[in-house]
């Protein structure tokens, strides 16, 4: 991280175009450059009560790739995320007393990652991989002046759509997850899936690799920001620890179930453990979302994950996401931690 501080400047003093120029000379742009310029209002440039980088599970939006299509997810000039109204940052904007108002930075996009972007190091394209990173969505907040001294809360959810290792060809986002479970003849095994390049490797999901890649983005806030308190937000309860299985509601009448998910839900295992000793060695919270989901996973009688077309919960919806009970879990536990 550069030292401002060397050249005699104070962080509260740089207005937004100047810090969004700083992120983007300190992290990884990947596809998406910074802003030519940005403007904001003078009291924006003191920064954004609660401000929220996440993937769909934070996003949560109203579709589903079948009834409502899930556009509009990359847009260079505004966000373009769609965003439920019972997700949890909207949720815990609620309980912090900012929802509605300027003092809330909803920066949360379908299909985000932490660094994972469309092309490899050799070359091979992926479709699919076109989502926000969190430089990126980094970038975008920054640019309506979201950090600053008066920044409380800057929470992070992001890691479910990356390839591990980093530079890998495989990635466990939804249609990742979706055909390995529903792959009936090989199953989705710890032993097979990964060894198949169907699934990502276990053994890359690690807290210092998870550190490293979120790294640039923490020191960022930590300075520019430096009365905020950096959470980084666990996934919910999809499967208990020791499941091997997997399973989704359709239509609110029938379950599917996959007996043979060893890889999927140890995956959620490897991703919770990797994050909360990524907070350890960031020195940043963590917020236990799956204790706080705890009993209400994908198998359970009472999940607070949605299904397929579930008319009892939401009709739209991303498949395997949190239901509003579920993002109100998650937003209580975020905000029992705010202090």
């Amino acid at each position: 991280m550069i030292s401002l501080r060397t050249r005699g400047v104070r962080p509260r003093r740089l207005g937004p175009a100047v810090a969004v120029a700083l992120l983007a000379a300190t992290v990884s742009m990947g596809a998406v450059g910074a802003p030519g310029s940005a403007q904001a209002d003078p009291a924006a440039e003191e920064g954004r009560t609660l401000v929220v980088l996440g993937d769909s599970f934070a996003a949560n939006p109203a579709c589903d790739g079948v009834l409502v299509k899930c556009e509009g997810d990359k847009n260079a000039s505004a966000y373009g995320c769609s965003q439920r109204d019972t997700s949890w940052p909207v949720q815990l904007s609620v309980l912090m007393g900012v929802a509605g108002t300027p003092d809330f930075e909803n920066a949360t996009c379908t299909n985000a990652s932490i660094d994972t972007g469309p092309v490899t190091s050799t070359g091979e394209e992926l479709p699919g991989r076109d989502g926000y990173t969190l430089s990126q969505l980094a970038i975008k907040a920054a640019a309506n002046g979201a950090f600053g001294p008066r920044t409380k809360v800057v929470a992070l959810q992001l890691g479910a759509n990356d390839a591990w290792p980093r530079d890998s060809a495989t990635a466990a986002d939804a249609p990742t997850q979706l055909m390995c479970a529903f792959n009936m003849e090989q199953g989705c095994d710890v032993d097979t899936a990964a060894a198949q390049d169907r699934w990502p490797r276990l053994d890359a999901i690690t807290g210092q690799a998870y550190a490293e890649r979120v790294r640039k983005v923490v020191d960022y806030v930590k300075y520019f920001a430096p009365n905020a308190r950096i959470q980084l937000v666990g996934y919910p309860e999809l499967a208990p620890a020791d499941s091997t299985t997997w399973c989704l509601d359709v239509a609110g009448v029938a379950r599917y179930v996959q007996p043979r998910a060893g890889a999927i839900d140890e995956f959620w295992n490897r991703l919770d453990a990797a994050e909360r000793e990524a907070a350890r060695l960031l020195s940043i919270d963590f917020v236990d979302a799956r204790a706080a989901t705890a009993g209400h996973g994908l198998c359970s009688a009472d999940p607070w994950l949605l299904g397929v077309l579930d008319p009892k919960v939401n009709l739209v919806g991303l498949p395997f996401h949190p239901s509003p009970r579920g993002d109100a879990a998650v937003a209580a536990a975020a905000f029992a931690g705010v202090g």
